[in-house]
């Protein structure tokens, strides 16, 4: 007798029917997945802190160092970042603080700095503190960074305020220049050599003053203003006083012959140098030392709370979960019951289970996603930037590829203690190398390895990208999420094949 052509669709859907009856007769699990993540991200949005805790730091120098002063003088700029608790010259004494918790962090400042730094090394400043956390000991040494970079900023501004102070002091130069020029021009005009070269000495002393101020201003323009301002400041300051220079060593070498012009030509010189020098002068020297700060802007609007960043992640992995947990249970199940033995003697093939499995749980995974994801963006105000269509494609091929881990996982179990127990595995796994807390660029070998052995990890960044930054799925990672989902189909028809005892198509 030929078989009805319905067969197979019809055994498709009883294996459907029977898998989603047994599903949703556990409403209180399935409203667990939907409310149970949602009201922990909601609580971990209220309870985050955006601002990190100021450390209580207290402060080592040595007894009658500069520093014990100047940090009390910085109390106030670090109060920010920093619950500051004073200065002590004892260090046994502030460890024990630290190893009691009574303080956070020490910051001990170095004896004798000058005389490291004269000897051509860098004195340290040592930070010690008793965070073990991974994340916080990478921002105390990030800190550390800035702050000694601000010290050091601190220190250079008071050399370049000095130089200032020199440079300001030479402004008064030009006055005394271009009256020695006019005492020079008078003794030529009477022939009085040696008030000629005794002038021309004084010019000559102020002239080396007015180089090493102009050689000051110049190097600021070479580093910030590019080839056009260079040259610029070479035609108004550099050329100016070598050529002044180069005028005294003319005058001096054949002063019958120096004219009027020549005296005329420094009056020019000085009022082209005198005009041009101001603006180094009067900048304050703290922006002279660092004349960069940062602006951090986020290219994608509407990112504001860490919940953003980490509820698609949890809709993703509570997904995978969702496929795994049950599709572990599925087989085992059966095998308890017994009806594995009933479908040995029955006219059903592995195919039609299945696929049956799979469309019994694709779709109660699907609402499941979708409420999960409304209440995100609904109640928490987690940006949506991606099309209903991307969304719904990046979800399924994470329930396609976690529902076909979890029937894997199932054929590999003997008992359904033992499917929960690899379901908890996975969970773990997921939570340390998905980059649920870590970026996958932080992880390289082994670590890396396992991370793409997770359908969680191509789940996590494609929603990610596609809901946070509004951007397209990437086909590389959506290639790889279907190809995981149709080698796990592949591999959970074959164990299906042998736990059924079925050989036949």
């Amino acid at each position: 007798m030929k078989p009805s052509p319905f067969r197979r669709p019809l055994q498709v859907l009883a294996f459907m029917r029977k898998e989603a009856v047994d599903v949703l007769r556990q409403p209180r699990l399935l409203l667990t997945l939907v409310i149970g993540p949602f009201l922990i991200m909601a609580i971990f949005g209220i309870g985050y802190r955006e601002t990190p805790e100021k450390l209580r730091t207290l402060f080592v120098t040595p007894a009658g160092s500069p520093f014990e002063k100047q940090v009390d003088g910085f109390a106030d700029q670090i109060d920010t970042y920093v619950d500051y608790k004073g200065t002590t010259t004892d260090a046994a004494e502030a460890r024990r603080k630290l190893v009691s918790g009574d303080i956070d962090v020490i910051v001990a400042f170095p004896e004798d700095p000058l005389d490291t730094v004269l000897g051509g090394k860098r004195a340290a400043v040592t930070v010690t503190h008793t965070r073990i956390d991974p994340i916080e000991q990478t921002a105390l040494n990030f800190a550390a960074k800035l702050a000694v970079d601000q010290l050091n900023g601190q220190i250079i501004a008071g050399v370049v305020q000095g130089g200032q102070g020199v440079a300001q002091n030479s402004a008064g130069l030009f006055e005394s220049a271009n009256s020695k020029v006019d005492e020079l021009d008078a003794a030529l005009a009477a022939g009085d050599n040696a008030t000629t070269t005794d002038v021309l000495d004084q010019l000559d002393q102020l002239a080396s003053r007015l180089t090493v101020s102009v050689n000051a201003s110049s190097a600021l323009t070479n580093q910030l203003g590019g080839d056009d301002a260079a040259n610029d400041m070479r035609d108004t300051l550099i050329a100016p006083a070598q050529e002044f220079r180069s005028l005294i060593d003319q005058v001096r070498g054949d002063p019958a012959n120096a004219s009027s012009d020549n005296v005329q030509r420094m009056h020019e010189l000085l009022s082209t140098i005198g005009g041009n020098f101001e603006e180094f002068t009067t900048v304050d020297s703290a922006v002279l030392v660092q004349p960069f700060e940062s602006e951090v802007d986020l290219a994608v609007p509407g990112i504001t709370n860490a919940t953003d960043w980490y509820a698609p992640a949890a809709v993703v992995l509570m997904l995978q979960q969702f496929g795994v947990a049950f599709g572990a249970l599925s087989f085992v199940r059966e095998r308890q019951l017994g009806i594995t033995d009933v479908y040995r003697v029955a006219p059903v093939n592995a195919p039609e289970a299945l696929i049956g499995k799979y469309l019994a749980y694709l779709p109660i995974g699907a609402v499941i996603g979708a409420l999960l994801t409304g209440l995100m963006v609904a109640v928490l105000g987690v940006p949506g930037a991606s099309s209903v269509r991307d969304l719904v494609i990046v979800m399924a091929l994470s329930l396609f590829a976690s529902i076909g881990l979890g029937f894997v996982i199932s054929l590999a179990s003997s008992t359904d203690t033992q499917a929960v127990q690899y379901t908890m595995i996975v969970l773990l796994a997921s939570l340390f190398f998905s980059g649920f807390f870590l970026s996958l660029g932080q992880l390289q070998g082994a670590a890396k390895a396992v991370s793409w052995v997770l359908p969680v990890s191509y789940g996590m960044e494609l929603l990610r990208d596609v809901m946070l930054r509004g951007a397209p799925i990437n086909t590389k990672l959506a290639l790889g999420l279907t190809a995981y989902g149709v080698a796990a189909f592949f591999l959970a028809l074959l164990g299906t094949r042998r736990r059924m005892g079925l050989g036949r198509a």
